[in-house]
């Protein structure tokens, strides 16, 4: 491909690069790199697919297909990832946010009351906690994480949304609220590392080498976060309040069990749109 094509004919070629590498929706791959190395928003691509090539934005655009096709996700080379309509801020010290996630936020915030509290455990980007509170202008939440580089792309998203004066960030494992005594809350939400410790080295080359091992896995299998989160439950949530997870394939029975076993009532388990098991939610009597 030379420098006199135009920027449809190279994005096809990047699309057939990245497709013959076995990249997954290569040619949308393609075009969200585009529109990076252009520094435009996606939907503005067609609108400049016709251009002549700029040498210094093609020396960009070829960087980023270079990482597409070392099993880099787009969302870090990018440096953001969208997320219940709004972009957050994604590096290398937190989970990449995903679709499947957006089940709990949607789920917490129909049980949330007015002028809610709510605790997110493992808060990683704050896609869980900073999307709930942009949501519901009367709540606010703390956001609990054992990494303080997390805790620093939390607080910057925070920032970035217009939630930071109404959210509040601790370092430690899940019983950090307990013992900073930040009080009972209304909906306590996590998506806490679940992969069992065997299933690790299976997983895809942009999960396995990018996303942070301490937010894929506790090790053993995946379900001591679970059991650590619900023994907490009673110096966690008010009585009446709620708490919800997200959990892996596998792991509904078990998780629901465990939430049944802490005495919580109202235990529903609930569907992605994909049609498979990927959150429960149950209330403290």
């Amino acid at each position: 491909m030379n420098i006199n094509c135009t920027w449809r004919e190279m994005m096809r070629e990047a699309g057939r690069r990245l497709g013959a590498a076995g990249v997954e929706n290569a040619p949308r791959d393609a075009r969200l790199l585009l529109a990076h190395a252009l520094e435009i928003e996606p939907v503005e691509v067609i609108m400049r697919e016709t251009d002549a090539i700029d040498p210094v934005q093609l020396i960009v655009y070829e960087a980023a297909i270079q990482r597409r096709l070392a099993g880099e996700p787009v969302s870090r080379i990018r440096g953001w990832r969208e997320f219940y309509g709004r972009k957050f801020k994604v590096t290398p010290d937190v989970l990449d946010p995903r679709p499947e996630t957006e089940l709990l936020v949607d789920q917490g915030l129909k049980r949330l009351p007015p002028g809610g509290r709510v605790l997110d455990l493992g808060v990683g980007s704050g896609c869980i906690l900073v999307s709930v509170l942009a949501e519901r202008s009367d709540a606010t939440g703390v956001g609990v994480d054992i990494s303080p580089g997390a805790l620093g792309v939390a607080r910057a998203n925070a920032a970035s949304l217009g939630v930071a004066g109404r959210a509040s960030f601790l370092e430690g494992g899940w019983s950090a609220t307990v013992e900073a005594k930040a009080g009972l809350f209304d909906l306590v939400l996590s998506n806490p590392p679940y992969i069992a410790e065997e299933e690790i080295a299976p997983l895809a080359i942009d999960v396995r080498n990018y996303d942070p091992r301490v937010a894929l896995t506790p090790g053993g299998d995946g379900l001591g976060p679970y059991r650590l989160i619900l023994a907490l439950a009673g110096k966690l949530v008010k009585h009446g309040g709620w708490i919800g997870f997200e959990f892996g394939a596998g792991q509904t029975a078990a998780v629901a069990s465990m939430m049944d076993a802490a005495r919580l009532q109202d235990v529903e388990v609930l569907p992605d749109l994909a049609g498979l098991s990927r959150a429960a939610l149950g209330r403290r009597p």
